[in-house]
């Protein structure tokens, strides 16, 4: 169990990889926050949502 079970974050421009956002997003993931995504591009937003999935968070954008 991570220090963000049971949390929950939102994470703004977490779609673009090598961003703030991205890395934040992934280092809550594995700590088990659920994650809600925002960003201006959906295609990467659903890209980050898949790579997530291995954490077994829950994540919505």
């Amino acid at each position: 169990m991570g220090i963000f079970t049971g949390k929950t974050a939102i994470i703004t421009g977490g779609g673009k990889a090598k961003s703030i956002g991205y890395g934040i997003a992934t280092a809550y993931a594995k700590e088990g926050a659920n994650l809600v995504l925002t960003g201006r591009n959906e295609q990467k937003l659903i890209d980050l949502q898949e790579e997530l999935k291995s954490c077994s968070c829950r994540s919505f954008r």
